[in-house]
């Protein structure tokens, strides 16, 4: 890979937020219905940030940086401090820029990890190992 190309690679969307999203269109439905239009706003409200989400959620490989972004959540991280990589795995903490639960660990520095979901994840891990063949996977 040259180090001036960038690929970008889109989240795969799992069922949960698919679930979510169709349960806030139904509930803003009946609330305005209801004419309980303060709930209906924050209905809606909470409805546009995860389709934000939805059509906003990708990770980008420019040179030996790596850069996610998840409607307002973003960051970049050096592929040369990625140490290792936990291949179909779930987080349920720390930075989570993604729309599945069938995703990757990445283990970067000394103690950071970040829980991403590319649609392709093998041709994502081999694209971060062109650029930092040292990377360690898991499966």
């Amino acid at each position: 890979m040259k180090k001036d190309s960038v690929m970008k690679f889109y989240s795969s969307k799992g069922y949960i937020i698919v679930a979510l999203i169709s349960f806030l269109i139904i509930m803003a439905i009946i609330s305005f219905s209801d004419k309980a239009y303060i709930v209906t706003v924050i209905l809606i409200a909470t409805l546009s940030y995860l389709v934000w989400m939805w059509y906003d959620t990708y990770y980008m490989i420019d040179g030996d940086k790596l850069f996610y972004k998840s409607a307002l959540l973003k960051g970049s991280i050096n592929i040369s401090t990625i140490v290792e990589i936990v291949k179909n795995k779930t987080q349920f903490s720390g930075i989570k820029p993604s729309l599945s639960t069938k995703g990757i660990i990445i283990k970067y520095n000394k103690w950071d990890d970040i829980y991403i979901s590319p649609i392709d994840i093998d041709r994502f891990i081999g694209a971060l190992k062109n650029v930092n063949p040292s990377i360690k996977t898991i499966e």
